[in-house]
């Protein structure tokens, strides 16, 4: 192969195999870093790796294959790709910015391969994450003096000598153990020991309402599973019950399954069917709440808080539920947070405001809570504030023995980022996970379940576990030994400079025109995670711990909001649901915005820099808004490279593949073109991409995706490119050209009939079978889709897609008419109907009654194509195949069947049926 030594590899060439390769394991993943502080949408660390590698070298010979080798994790291989980036920069480059780091995954391999590594981020939870992640734990800490405790050991430096542990998780080990030796001291009034001085693992909580029939009060409870039973140890598992006495309650355990139901759920209507939605039933009178007077009694603050049982451990790790005894009822009513001193200029607990209308990312505040602090019960905050205590207090001491400011400010990072970690199971939101099942096949341990419902929202329920401050899962001992281990893994593998990360905002960026040689980023998801939303609970309480510690991020004088919570006007994202008082950010909201932040790259960018861009997201319009916003800044694509790169995360940034798209300054000179010269280039340059994709197993709803990247690669080549009547071609013309370019070089042949020839809505039908087969699709998708073969959502609304709240559904049920003139896939969807219902003769009897011809290839070929591709479990898949394998006869039977039509009426003209049999 011949390469041009004056050309980035990006604009060339991607590892996308080894991306692909590595994404599928641990390392390669992100879920080490992704271990260490909470934060959203991590980017796999190899495709963070590959983007800037590929950012800031030549295409030269070998590269390619060294560059393959540390993508997919080879330490020596990173190694001499640094000394390559070293060799091609002088000293003091090259400077690698990123003006979104979230938690710091693309800054972090910058600094790792060499670069002088920034990262930028609107949120300070965000910027302290990349700090915990790349720049703390790569600065030498090996002069720091020893640490004031030592947990009978000589000295914290000795704890880790036979492992070679490095200082600062040895260090770290020794802190986090302080700071919950602190915490505990400071609580245990207020959690009774056991009487073989163990802590209970945790308590079970509910809110309980006043009924509205009788008056009495109740806890709402939505399961009363408490741990399900398991055969192969005998263990016949615990369940709640309300034990009703007179005109109060009590709780207690019973051994084996539930003997009542739940007084929090779904209303049974009988014969296995339910009211949507949840109701509180009163075990008093039966009385039924709706969810929404429920809803009521919290806005009214009616509820309260009921602490039901205790949770002890048993043997390694078995949790057994017991009643709770009178001195742990009687020291959690002594629970004050109001006497708590406050942390420096800030209430102990945060006081707050959730915003108004925040209901579908905090979901607690649609239930009556409305501060930050009022997300626990007061127990749970307490030991949150004395947390907060124990850190401040603990970087207090280790100053006073000489620890750098520095060093102090790393260990009380990682000990914030624990506070941050145990928070997802510290709410009202974290409720008993029982796992198992009722039959006892299977494992029944017990955990806390994880405060957000996915990476986009906080949970809330109405009963929730509280774990205490000793031992199990979601407590300080466990949560800082889970985030110690990878972390050691992370400090173990590091290499490089430390990366430096600053709170900033991306349209208005802090640095001098010309000076920076590469931006790689990845921008915010459009309309999935509301950042700073979601993290807002998280910052509430690190600020108090670092308000004056890290003070450029949480200082007062930092956060510069009325609400004393982060910066929202100025995040460049998609809301779901408009605020009120809060700026409007919409589509156009998040187009501008992002525009401006490409500006700002292209201003501080050198005139030989690059912008790489990864991005992922299933909505087209999120595409359209994106290559928008990168057109009018003054960029054009050069490359872009498709990875399976999510395969190996979870949550809310759920998409299979992302792509890796290279950008330069737009060149000055270049010439229009014409929009029938532009389409051929489109459609060569998609085809040619294609046979790849297809060989490297791409699926074509991913191909469809990375299809966007070539044609802008074309649309960019030129200054304009202009319309047959004279106006310039709009950015969609494109997006929706590169969608059917893919469809149509995907070799897409049913019984290798062209698609083209098919009629408009079958082509759609098919091609949506083939992409999402039976699932929901956003609305975007379906409008994108559509358009393809030039149809409205209201050309296919209704027979053929089904509309739900959350998008479309195609519609395999038989259509309400049938005819000589129906669509191809109408009449395949149709005879499945007829043969589910009569069998052969009913769809032979359909046949010559819709008057089509026996032997229309298109119509088998859209029946095989559907049974291919529906699960042969599938009700229309069975009738599909049946029609398949009795063709021939239902073909006779309808040649028949039609015969008689035509003597029994020989006055009638000929049907459509009749002339193509004379054929």
């Amino acid at each position: 192969m011949t390469t041009d030594p004056g050309r980035i590899l990006i604009d060339s060439w991607f590892p996308c195999a080894a991306v692909d390769e590595a994404c599928g394991n641990r390392a390669g993943s992100g879920q080490v870093e992704k271990a260490i502080f909470t934060w959203f949408a991590s980017r796999p660390i190899a495709q963070a790796r590959a983007a800037v590698a590929t950012a800031l070298l030549a295409d030269e010979p070998d590269t390619r294959l060294l560059i393959d080798d540390a993508v997919r994790g080879n330490p020596e291989a990173v190694a001499k790709v640094a000394a390559l980036v070293g060799e091609r920069y002088p000293e003091g480059r090259p400077i690698l910015l990123d003006i979104f780091s979230g938690r710091g995954i693309i800054s972090l391999e910058a600094a790792r391969l060499g670069a002088k590594a920034v990262g930028l981020d609107l949120s300070p939870v965000a910027t302290l994450a990349g700090r915990t992640l790349a720049d703390y734990p790569m600065r030498n800490w090996s002069s720091e003096p020893l640490l004031p405790w030592t947990n009978g050991q000589e000295s914290s430096a000795t704890l880790f000598e036979a492992d070679d542990t490095p200082k600062l998780i040895a260090d770290l080990k020794v802190f986090l153990s302080e700071i919950g030796r602190r915490v505990q001291a400071a609580v245990e009034p207020y959690y009774p020991r056991n009487p073989d001085g163990s802590f209970p693992w945790g308590y079970l909580w509910a809110i309980s309402i006043i009924c509205d029939g009788c008056e009495r009060r109740f806890p709402l409870l939505g399961s009363l599973v408490l741990r399900h039973p398991y055969a192969r140890t005998k263990d016949a598992g615990q369940a709640l019950r309300l034990v009703i006495d007179g005109d109060t309650w009590r709780a207690e355990v019973i051994d084996g399954l539930p003997d009542q139901a739940p007084t929090y759920s779904s209303t049974d209507l009988g014969d296995g069917r339910k009211r949507k939605g949840k109701s509180a039933r009163c075990p008093f009178c039966s009385h039924v709440h709706s969810l929404e007077t429920v809803k009521a009694k919290g806005a009214a603050d009616e509820y309260r808080d009921e602490l039901l049982l205790a949770i002890d451990t048993e043997g390694e790790a078995k949790r057994v539920f017991r009643t709770l005894r009178q001195d742990e009822l009687a020291a959690a009513d002594k629970v004050d947070i109001t006497a708590l001193e406050g942390a420096g200029p800030l209430s102990a607990v945060p006081d707050e405001p959730i915003p108004a209308g925040n209901v579908h990312t905090v979901m607690a505040s649609g239930y009556g809570y409305r501060s930050f602090g009022s997300l626990m019960c007061d127990r749970q905050a307490l030991q949150f504030a004395e947390t907060v205590r124990a850190i401040r207090s603990c970087y207090s001491d280790v100053l006073a023995v000489g620890v750098s400011p520095d060093y102090a400010r790393a260990l009380t990072a990682f000990a914030s980022a624990t506070v941050a970690r145990r928070l997802r199971y510290s709410t009202r939101g974290c409720r008993v996970q029982a796992m198992g099942k009722g039959d006892g096949t299977e494992q029944n341990r017990i955990k806390v379940s994880d405060l957000f419902a996915n990476e986009a929202s906080l949970n809330f329920q109405f009963d929730w576990v509280e774990t205490g401050p000793g031992g199990g899962p979601g407590t300080w001992a466990s949560v800082s030994k889970t985030g110690l281990g990878p972390y050691l893994a992370h400090v173990r593998a590091l290499q490089g400079s430390p990366a430096r990360f600053r709170q900033a905002n991306a349209m208005r960026l802090p640095y001098r025109d010309n000076s920076v040689d590469a931006v790689v980023t990845d921008p915010p998801y459009y309309d999935m995670i509301e950042y700073a939303d979601a993290s807002d609970l998280m910052h509430v309480w690190l600020k108090r711990i670092l308000f004056d510690i890290e003070p450029d991020l949480f200082a007062t004088k930092a956060v510069r909001t009325r609400d004393g919570l982060q910066n929202k006007d100025d995040e460049i994202i998609v809301r779901r649901v408009h605020e009120p008082g809060r700026i409007r950010h919409d589509k156009d909201f998040y187009e501008a915005s992002l525009s401006k932040a490409f500006q700002e790259c292209r201003r501080v960018l050198r005139p030989d820099g690059h912008l790489v861009v990864v991005f992922g997201h299933s909505d087209p319009d999120a595409w359209k808004r994106l290559l928008a916003a990168l057109h009018d800044a003054g960029f054009v694509v050069t490359s872009s490279w498709p990875s399976r790169t999510e395969s190996a995360n979870t949550g809310v940034a759920s998409i299979k593949v992302t792509i890796t798209i290279g950008c330069r300054v737009a060149p000055e000179g270049r010439e229009p073109a014409t929009a029938a010269q532009v389409d051929k280039e489109v459609a060569d340059a998609i085809r040619s991409r294609v046979r790849g994709w297809t060989a490297d197993g791409l699926a074509l709803a991913d191909q469809m995706m990375a299809a966007y990247g070539p044609a802008m690669e074309v649309y960019g080549r030129h200054s304009a490119v202009i319309q047959p009547d004279g106006e310039t071609a709009p950015l969609e013309r494109y997006l929706t050209l590169a969608r059917r370019c893919v469809r149509e070089a995907t070799a897409l042949r049913l019984d290798r009939i062209p698609i083209e020839t098919f009629d408009a809505i079958t082509r759609f039908a098919v091609f949506w079978m083939r992409v999402h087969g039976r699932t929901v699709v956003p609305k975007g998708e379906a409008l994108f889709l559509a358009q393809v073969d030039s149809l409205r959502l209201e050309d296919v609304r209704g027979d053929l897609l089904a509309e739900t709240r959350k998008g479309f559904r195609l519609v395999l049920d038989p259509p309400t008419t049938v005819g000589p003139d129906s669509a191809e896939f109408d009449v395949a969807r149709a005879l499945a109907g007829a043969y589910g219902a009569g069998g052969t003769e009913a769809a032979a009897a359909a046949l010559a009654k819709w008057e089509r011809p026996v032997d229309d290839e298109h119509l088998w070929a859209v029946i095989g194509d559907l049974a291919a591709q529906l699960p042969s479990s599938d009700g229309t898949a069975k009738s599909l195949v049946a029609l398949q394998r009795n063709a021939s006869a239902i073909k006779n039977l309808a040649r028949g069947l039609a015969g008689a039509l035509a003597q029994s009426d020989p006055t009638r003209s000929p049907t459509l049926f009749e002339v193509e049999e004379a054929r």
